[in-house]
């Protein structure tokens, strides 16, 4: 089956970014003090649903023990995560819901799993609403597997599922399995 490569057609300037990945259009970067409104508008676009957002990712956004990376590509910011360098945890990962389903989320996966192998990290978790299933599929596809499930989780009292991924030399040597 063909890999559908599109960009949701109600982005501005879409058929200019449409098969950025397949051309390597698409750029991360360490995010920088002006990102803080784009991370804090698409947190409350993308997980309204699960608790307040915009209020709690600037938070992490500010901690020197957060990794803050923003996908960009024609001068324009398109998603970010985060990771918790501490724990390996992605505490979030947002795509422009205009461009989901167009590689930018598996650029920012695989840039995360960078700094974390580079990190000497073992393994990276996440959390995942449970009611999910779009966000799951993503992350099961990006090899991350289902370790438990944790009650009450979100703000707005939903259940999450909690996924690891094993990365770098360590984890490939001894054949771990998370």
């Amino acid at each position: 089956m063909k890999r559908r490569n599109y960009i949701r057609n109600a982005a501005p300037g879409g058929e200019k970014l449409r098969g950025l990945r397949e051309r390597g259009e698409i750029g991360i970067r360490p995010a920088m003090s002006r990102d803080s409104g784009f991370i804090r508008a698409l947190s409350n676009e993308v997980f309204f649903l699960y608790g307040d957002y915009e209020e709690i990712l600037p938070q992490w956004f500010v901690n020197p023990d957060v990794m803050t990376i923003v996908a960009f590509a024609q001068g324009q910011s398109l998603g970010f995560a985060m990771l918790y360098m501490v724990s390996g945890e992605i505490l979030a990962i947002a795509v422009k819901p205009e461009y989901q389903g167009s590689g930018i989320g598996t650029e920012l996966l695989n840039a995360i799993a960078r700094i974390g192998s580079g990190l000497d990290m073992e393994r990276l978790l996440l959390h995942t609403a449970q009611e999910n299933r779009v966000a799951e599929m993503f992350f099961r596809k990006a090899s991350f597997t289902v370790i438990g499930t944790e009650g009450g989780y979100y703000p707005r009292g939903q259940a999450a599922l909690i996924m690891a991924k094993g990365i770098g030399v360590g984890h490939r040597a001894k054949g771990k399995s998370y």
